[in-house]
């Protein structure tokens, strides 16, 4: 399946389980050799934390079913989840209902509805620019840069594949061997399980910042004082951008 809108709406709003709300996603924490608990914990604390506050407004796009939000809602003066699927908008609306702080929208994949201009302080995605295509990002990015306040940041997770590589994706079309030969060529890696990630680079990610309006501050897949916690698996990067 491509990293389309169609795509990612049939994977998160039909076929996913959600057997653990978003925390079965475990596999970045394996891939570093330490508890998924201790991981999530210091992705919150290296990367959400020091942009919330009491009178901040968030933005999260994708939310899925609440796996950072419960971590966000409660450190900031507002929140707008918008996701493109409307089950998962549903069931953050349940697990949510009691907060007074938080709106819910869904989104064509491309756009971010009912925001107004530069009303946001901080944007937040994770897991799901991973499986976006350059196109939709860009877009997504077009829209931060619309709803951001001035200064205002911007934090995604998304795919890492080697930029020299990315025109080779269409080997995917060609079935399992295809595959595999172009996760050995842009991941470095061998083996049919990509994660469904897009082909999009760094690189290419600070491209489309710049012709978004925005600056990337920072890139990384690892953190902590030894560099024990990262995104590595499947070669992701984290972008901090900043508008």
């Amino acid at each position: 399946m491509q990293n389309t809108i169609k795509g990612n709406l049939k994977s998160w709003d039909e076929e996913h389980h959600w057997s653990r709300d978003g925390d079965e996603w475990d596999g970045q924490a394996r891939f570093c050799g330490v508890p998924y608990d201790e991981w999530k914990h210091s992705l919150i604390q290296t990367f959400l934390m020091p942009q919330l506050g009491p009178g901040v407004d968030v933005l999260e796009i994708a939310p899925g079913h609440g796996r950072w939000t419960e971590h966000i809602v409660n450190n900031c003066r507002s929140l707008t989840l918008i996701d493109l699927s409307p089950s998962c908008i549903e069931f953050c609306k349940k697990r949510f209902h009691a907060q007074q702080n938080v709106s819910y929208f869904t989104t064509d994949g491309r756009s971010l509805p009912n925001v107004s201009d530069e009303s946001v302080h901080f944007i937040w995605s994770f897991d799901s620019f991973v499986h976006m295509g350059p196109e939709i990002i860009l877009a997504y990015l077009q829209e931060a840069a619309r709803v951001l306040r001035p200064h205002g940041r911007l934090i995604i997770h998304h795919a890492g594949r080697r930029n020299s590589t990315l025109s080779l994706g269409f080997m995917k079309k060609w079935g399992g061997w295809g595959r595999n030969l172009y996760k050995l060529i842009s991941m470095s890696d061998f083996g049919d399980d990509d994660g469904w990630r897009s082909d999009v680079s760094p690189e290419l990610i600070l491209r489309l910042a710049g012709d978004a309006g925005l600056r990337v501050e920072n890139q990384v897949q690892t953190w902590g004082e030894a560099g024990q916690y990262g995104v590595r698996r499947y070669g992701d990067w984290i972008t901090i951008l900043k508008k």
